[in-house]
């Protein structure tokens, strides 16, 4: 997704909004509410120049055999994204890109970006293609045990602690990065909230206790600190550069929603979620299994039982 001209990628056509107004007169669009093309409907938009319009769609190839209309092959791009039922998208936050979006309408979808007067439409996707085509945004991990690690509430408070105190610094612990029990509470001194309860002395040695034993912490003089095959993963959380995969089913009254977390590093990817109970999973995502989570959130029919793909609904409005 990087790169100043989107419309240049392979495969990918541009329109301007002059182009869409003029299908919007032929019939060719219907935009729904949910569409990103609705304000063609809203604003009753007119090609400027029709005649200008149409002799450059000629020459393009876009109008269909009697030149009454889009091409088929235009109309497979513009009905799913007009036409929208479904909506997936892919956000990171703390890298300064910019949001990939793909509209669905049956059984395939097609990327979507608008560039001021510049409308860019990617090929026809089934969604089979889609979340393969999302998976390669990711560096899957080449470990033949990739980790996965369970911790309550609590445990997992305790390892954003020490992955806050790695302050950002490259390579291998020297040493002085350790933290006692004392500096791990100080970093609650503020007054209790409602939310996070500040915790007691044995509360916090418990989960220090259980994370030791799961390796994800080692003891060295003076205290504790992040085993450092977590370093990297630690980093990307208190950067806050997740990914996260969303997908929107339009329904008549409310949205449905899905969506996975996943924090790429430079050699894997981990999907951080929750299950029904409270846990907090984290976990390595081998080749298969990143292709898994991924059409777990991308396919039409959701899996009511899979945690990394909580579905809830919201009430529906506008959504670009």
């Amino acid at each position: 997704m990087s790169g100043p001209k989107f419309q240049a990628r392979i495969g990918y056509l541009t329109l301007t909004t002059d182009e869409l107004a003029f299908f919007r007169l032929t019939c060719d669009l219907f935009p729904t509410f949910e569409s990103p093309l609705r304000f063609l409907e809203d604003s009753d938009a007119q090609p400027g120049d029709p005649e200008v319009v149409f002799e450059s769609l000629q020459k393009r190839g876009l109008l269909n055999a009697s030149s009454s209309g889009a091409a088929q092959h235009l109309m497979d791009r513009l009905t799913p994204v007009s036409e929208c039922n479904a909506k997936v998208s892919l956000a990171a936050k703390g890298d300064g890109t910019r949001a990939r979006n793909f509209y669905l309408s049956g059984d395939g979808g097609v990327e979507y970006r608008r560039d001021g007067d510049e409308h860019s439409f990617g090929p026809l996707r089934s969604e089979a293609a889609l979340a393969a085509n999302l998976t390669q945004h990711f560096q899957a991990s080449l470990s033949d045990a990739p980790r996965s690690l369970r911790m309550s509430a609590g445990d997992y408070l305790v390892f954003a602690v020490f992955a806050r105190d790695l302050r950002g610094a490259p390579g291998e612990n020297s040493g002085d990065d350790t933290m006692s029990l004392d500096e791990v509470l100080a970093y609650f001194d503020e007054p209790e909230s409602k939310i996070v309860r500040t915790p007691s002395d044995e509360t916090w040695q418990a989960s220090v206790d259980t994370l030791r034993q799961q390796g994800v912490l080692v003891e060295r003089e003076g205290g504790y600190e992040l085993e450092p095959t977590w370093h990297p993963l630690a980093r990307e959380i208190v950067a806050d550069r997740q990914h996260t995969i969303t997908r929107f089913d339009f329904l008549d009254e409310q949205w449905l929603v899905r969506e996975v977390s996943i924090y790429p590093t430079a050699i894997s990817a981990y999907r951080l979620g929750s299950e029904p109970d409270g846990a907090v999973v984290i976990e390595e995502l081998s080749t298969v299994t990143l292709a898994d989570r991924l059409a777990g959130v991308v396919g039409t029919l959701p899996n009511l039982l899979a945690a990394e793909a909580i579905t809830t609904l919201k009430s529906s409005r506008p959504e670009g």
